[in-house]
């Protein structure tokens, strides 16, 4: 295995660090580019671990070593160029009208009060006089927010069984007069 000291002595012997220059200017990073120097220093640290696993001895053979050398620093650089612009895409982009409709509205604290009454006073309805199906799919779309598919999954029933469950509930609030107790 093969020191760093003997690879970093390579890189600034003669002017082989001009290989890390010029594949940096193939990816069109220029010196005035924001990110250059920390490009140049992520270069530096690709051909020691490139000198470390050349199989041949690059001080027997250096044009073929500087030529191999040149090629990975590209590759690896230009995959990494590829992942952060990508990354960055996906941050610029999207539906930012979703984005905002997915966030909370600004609400009255009293509206949020009323509801959570509302929805206690639902469950205790519900616990007091419905059926366990019922009672898992109340609980299961008021404090879960599941989804009928998901409580079916949730619970190894099919959704069939989760809308007659919801059709039951139903039935059981008109027979109670539920929507009276709304304040």
């Amino acid at each position: 295995m093969r020191n760093n000291k003997e690879a970093f002595d390579f890189l600034f012997a003669g002017d082989h660090e001009r290989i890390l220059h010029a594949a940096l200017k193939r990816l069109h990073l220029s010196p005035l580019h924001a990110d250059y120097d920390d490009y140049l220093q992520e270069s530096r640290l690709l051909f020691l671990k490139i000198y470390q696993r050349f199989p041949d001895d690059p001080l027997e053979k250096p044009h073929q070593f500087l030529a191999y050398a040149h090629q990975k620093v590209y590759w690896t650089l230009l995959d990494r160029l590829r992942k952060e612009r990508r990354q960055d895409q996906h941050r610029a982009e999207g539906d930012h009208e979703t984005l905002l409709a997915s966030l909370p509205a600004t609400r009255v604290p009293q509206e949020d009060v009323e509801r959570r009454l509302t929805q206690e006073r639902l469950l205790k309805v519900i616990h007091a006089q419905g059926t366990l199906g019922e009672w898992t799919y109340l609980s299961g779309t008021l404090v879960d927010q599941l989804t009928p598919s998901e409580i079916a999954r949730r619970c190894n029933v099919s959704r069939q069984t989760v809308y007659r469950w919801r059709r039951t509930l139903v039935k059981r609030l008109r027979q109670n007069k539920f929507w009276l107790m709304w304040p």
